[in-house]
């Protein structure tokens, strides 16, 4: 998994952790989001964050489902395969981010190494990401 320099405590420009500006955590000038303190708020952003990548994970995954023959193959190129091809490494390098982001939440629980849990982080992503259409 690659470490791309997190910030550790949160956001820079956060007293506690929280957004950029914020006194305690919330939202900027100390707004708190109908929770009951910036504890709460933390949560939900996490929350919302969550179901909001795994939503575009599997906006992705549907994505070159589509663009794939029914046996497996891709589809013939067309006029179209330059922009196809940057839009896949677009898609490539999101879908890993939040793949990785995924594997590195799952290992606060399982302690297996991060390259033997991955398709458990996949299955939970997708899981998630069933949780989020349903809202």
């Amino acid at each position: 998994m690659q470490d791309f320099g997190g910030f550790a405590g949160g956001l820079p420009g956060s007293a506690v952790g929280g957004l950029p500006g914020s006194a305690a955590g919330g939202l900027p000038g100390g707004t708190l989001v109908g929770g009951s303190g910036p504890g709460m708020d933390r949560l939900l952003m996490a929350e919302t964050l969550g179901l909001v990548m795994a939503r575009r994970a599997a906006q992705i995954l549907d994505r070159h489902r589509e663009s794939l023959t029914p046996d497996g193959r891709p589809r013939p190129a067309d006029d179209t395969a330059e922009a196809g091809t940057d839009r896949f490494a677009l898609d490539d390098a999101i879908f890993t981010a939040v793949l990785d982001a995924t594997n590195e939440c799952l290992g606060r629980f399982d302690s297996r190494p991060p390259a033997e849990r991955w398709c458990d982080a996949l299955l939970h992503l997708l899981d998630l990401a069933r949780y989020a259409d349903e809202d």
